[in-house]
């Protein structure tokens, strides 16, 4: 097969997929040459096939709902030899010259999904529905996003929106403000807000796009710190991991101060201040869109440790990883969250070499 035909059949495969006329084993393709995409930009050379693929490299990482609707970053040159040569590979295996590696792995797990549990003062748990993926609070009425009715509401309760261990949920708060749950967390707040502030409290992982009002701070608390926006998007980790809380400002800006001494920062854009048990507030520079992906359906991981990684991991499916004496390797990668348990470990294996074992529902790296 020559360059250019190559060339031509990853193009065509792309458009094939991005409209959604994939067969499976094509689909197949793509997803495996997208689970081994890295981050790293490189310069760009002039050919037919990147000015073919411009626009689509122009596109940012997007909301993803199913593999069929997913849209990506072509972020380089080696993205597009890679699919190059995935194409190459796929034209060899359809023609009998290779064999498929078979997987080794006995056992899979599911990634999360949508689920939650409402909790109202005075009233019983309410599990969630599975199929709707927000809560829109709307003073005395709480419904899904769709409109359906959960419970109407009296008189102005404290209510707590939380997430399971492989499960996530959206929330849009009585100001219209959104907010997206990872696994293992939650949100507090009451179903109207004070008039002079707007107070809530989380823990684990949350993205806030808070709706502006100069004359109502909105407040955001947790165990080791204070958020005070106006209008703003960012990013809460508060899982506590290595002993760290860790808020990521997207746009606006906003004032994070610590609960136990008298010192906060002011952040700005693509800025995350890391509060620890042991130190002052430190603020660095970041990829926003590293630490906020995971609400859009990805996880993007650039130079992190496979022990931050699992930890992710372990959240997303209900299980156990040890790494072994891998916990310290360096990994770089795009993975989404709708993958099965095994398409991530088969992804690690491909950046990183290290092998996995699964039994029952702890994870093991081969050493």
């Amino acid at each position: 097969m020559t360059d250019q035909s190559a060339n031509d059949k990853a193009k065509v495969l792309l458009e094939k997929y991005l409209n959604g006329n994939c067969s499976e084993e094509e689909q197949a393709l793509i997803e495996q040459w997208y689970l081994t995409l890295g981050t790293e930009p490189i310069d760009l050379t002039e050919s037919a096939l990147l000015e073919d693929f411009a626009e689509l490299r122009e596109i940012s990482i997007a909301p993803i709902k199913t593999y069929n609707k997913l849209r990506f970053l072509l972020p380089s040159a080696a993205a597009i030899a890679v699919l190059f040569m995935t194409v190459l590979l796929w034209q060899w295996k359809v023609d009998g010259n290779i064999k498929e590696e078979e997987v080794t792995l006995t056992q899979d797990f599911a990634p999360g999904s949508n689920k939650a549990i409402l909790s109202i003062e005075g009233e019983a748990d309410i599990s969630l529905s599975g199929g709707q993926e927000a809560l829109v609070s709307d003073g005395d009425l709480l419904s899904y996003s769709d409109g359906t009715s959960i419970k109407a509401l009296e008189s102005v309760r404290q209510v707590k929106l939380s997430t399971p261990v492989a499960g996530q949920y959206k929330v849009q708060l009585p100001d219209n403000t959104v907010v997206w749950l990872n696994a293992l967390s939650s949100i507090s707040y009451p179903t109207v807000f004070a008039e002079d502030e707007r107070r809530v409290t989380v823990t684990g992982e949350v993205y806030f796009e808070v709706s502006p009002d100069k004359n109502k701070p909105f407040i955001v608390e947790t165990t080791e710190q204070r958020i005070e926006v106006i209008g703003t998007s960012f990013n809460l980790d508060a899982y506590g991991d290595n002993g760290n809380t860790l808020t990521t400002l997207v746009e606006g800006s906003l004032i994070v101060e610590r609960n136990d001494i008298r010192s906060n920062v002011l952040l700005k854009p693509g800025e995350q201040s890391i509060v620890s048990t042991d130190h002052k507030i430190v603020v660095k520079k970041v990829n926003v869109d590293e630490e906020s992906s995971w609400k859009d359906g990805l996880y993007i991981v650039h130079d992190a440790s496979l022990a931050q990684y699992a930890k992710k991991i372990e959240r997303w499916y209900d299980v156990q990883i040890d790494m072994g004496s891998y916990a310290d390797e360096s990994l770089s990668a795009i993975i989404p969250r709708n993958a099965k348990l095994s398409e991530v470990l088969q992804a690690i294996e491909l950046k990183t070499g290290v092998k996995f074992f699964i039994e029952e529902r702890r994870v093991m790296a081969i050493n």
